[in-house]
């Protein structure tokens, strides 16, 4: 018999806007069966429940990330991490400190190089490859910027990738030159992704361990459901290692406690068939593990410069970005197929012109395919311009949007973009009263999967653009019912209401509260317990 639990003793925020705030719940096995005064939930639960003292602390619905790479988290957990640095020179050091421990030969490969994070502004560069060649003289190195669409290639890398000056790159990428037509090691987009393929596999028990980590931590952040992207083949993200993503998938589930709603990269959304099925996609609406959508891409990043925008880059009048596609019928024709098999869609794009385009493709597939219900997505809506607002509201289209971006970018905003674009960058208030529905995500291992960390940001921007902040009601939404609405789970997930799974997060204080007193204190609530599908998996 599944046992039968029942909280109260502090507040229990729904986010059913019908019953805001009640005194009680009662979950049983799975599931929330009972939910009002105590009184009333005791009666129906009867004397074998176990009464729960919240002790004052708030529950409210699980958060859910909503643009994640559970396969990146995982390999995050292993390889060089140069996160937190603060400097160019502790950046090197760390180098060549992880040269020591390696063999010659040896692949160093590092990742979340953030240099907006360095507090000297003449810090604030990419490494060349020749300040790699000192660091690491006798291993390929290669270093991914934090999001995934730059990296840095040293000397003995671009060597045993067979790239010189003379190489052509992918399509959509860019080998960087200097005046004198060296290569500087700098490579973005495809470009940079082919190089993950030559960092060695780690052994499935590394893997293994890594897993169970990385969604434990998730479980301490309060998370309960992701929507995770996944490569079926080569390319998306993380190129050649893209093609091991679902036998990697497939070997973790043990190790995964959360809901996972799996949006599939792949140029063939017919092949997506093949994995759609157990242990990927249980095929019941409750299921743990589902497949949805298929994610593709029109851009790259703003750290890249190499998002698409409607007029050149401030910092570099010569270049507008690019499109990751030669032919943008490419993009559309695999759109269409995805639509027509019933898949959602979740479209990768960041600058204003791939923004544009991307709600102009999606005008003439539901003109030409025409669908209801389709609640097919825009990932990161990072630059976005009022008109393309507007035509994305009539299109019932979903923004999917990374709240830690704002402050991470804040720095490099103004002087690549320009005063007037950053009114334009991360918009959403604007994207709310628009009527848009906002789902958060972290794009992890990009940033840190901290819902807590995006109701600040949501809520106070860091100061940039403050009139785009949201309320803390909307924030709250974005991550839970709006997130839970984004992958057609409104019914099962995302609120606290009789017959919804029993994925529940206690939190030390009352968000609504300390936004109300002082938001910069959003970020300092505590996760005190996580609970999903019934199950307590993390308690402070």
């Amino acid at each position: 018999m599944s046992e039968k639990k029942i909280f109260h003793g502090g507040p229990i925020l729904t986010m059913n806007d019908s019953i805001p705030m009640v005194e009680c719940v009662g979950i049983e096995g799975e599931k929330i069966v009972a939910v009002g005064k105590l009184s009333d939930v005791k009666a129906k639960m009867g004397a074998s429940a176990k009464i729960i003292d919240l002790k004052g602390n708030i529950m409210v619905p699980g958060f859910h990330d909503c643009h994640c790479h559970p396969i990146g988290y995982i390999f995050f957990q292993i390889v060089l991490n140069l996160r937190g640095l603060t400097s160019y020179e502790k950046f090197l050091t760390r180098l060549i400190e992880a040269c020591k421990t390696r063999k010659p030969g040896e692949w160093i490969f590092g990742v979340a190089y953030d240099e907006l994070k360095f507090e000297n502004p003449e810090d604030r560069k990419l490494p060349n490859r020749w300040d790699l060649d000192k660091a690491c003289p006798n291993n390929p190195v290669f270093i991914l910027r934090f999001d995934g669409h730059v990296g840095i290639a040293n000397s003995l890398a671009l060597q045993e990738a067979g790239i010189d000056e003379s190489s052509e790159p992918p399509e959509g990428s860019e080998y960087r030159k200097n005046e004198k037509g060296e290569l500087t090691g700098v490579v973005t987009e495809q470009a940079a992704r082919m190089f993950l393929g030559k960092y060695a596999i780690p052994s499935m028990k590394q893997v293994k361990e890594a897993a169970l980590k990385a969604f434990n931590d998730l479980a301490a952040r309060g998370i309960t459901s992701l929507h995770g992207i996944l490569s079926l083949s080569r390319g998306g993200e993380f190129e050649d290692i893209g093609a091991i993503e679902i036998p990697i998938m497939k070997a973790v589930q043990d190790q995964i406690l959360q809901n996972m709603y799996a949006m599939i990269y792949s140029k063939s959304p017919k092949k997506i068939k093949k994995i759609k099925k157990p242990p990927l996609h249980g095929g019941e609406k409750e299921s743990q593990f589902k497949i949805g959508a298929v994610k593709l891409f029109i851009d790259g990043s703003l750290g890249a410069s190499t998002a698409w925008m409607l007029e050149p880059y401030t910092d570099n009048p010569t270049s507008n970005g690019l499109c990751v596609h030669d032919d943008i019928e490419e993009l559309y024709k695999e759109m269409k197929e995805a639509h027509e098999l019933g898949y959602q869609l979740a479209i990768h794009a960041i600058g204003d012109k791939g923004n544009r385009v991307v709600v102009d493709l999606y005008k003439r597939l539901l003109q030409e395919s025409p669908k209801k219900d389709h609640r097919h997505r825009i990932e990161h809506v990072s630059v976005i311009t009022p008109d393309t607002i507007k035509d994305m509201k009539e299109l019932g289209l979903i923004a999917s949007i990374q709240p830690p971006f704002i402050t991470t970018d804040a720095p490099l905003i103004k002087y690549r973009l320009g005063e007037k674009r950053a009114k334009f960058t991360y918009p959403f208030k604007s994207l709310v009263d628009a009527g848009i529905l906002i789902a958060s995500g972290s794009d992890m291992p990009v940033e840190i999967p901290d819902p807590i960390f995006g109701l600040y940001a949501l809520c106070t921007r860091g100061g940039f653009v403050p009139e785009q902040c949201i309320s803390i009601h909307d924030a709250l939404k974005s991550y839970t019912i709006n997130a839970a609405f984004a992958a057609f789970e409104e019914d099962i997930k995302g609120s606290i209401e009789e017959g919804k799974l029993a994925d529940l997060v206690i939190l030390d204080k009352n968000p609504i509260e300390v936004a109300r007193k002082n938001p910069e204190d959003l970020k300092d609530i505590k996760i005190v317990e996580t609970i999903i599908r019934g199950k307590s998996v993390y308690k402070r």
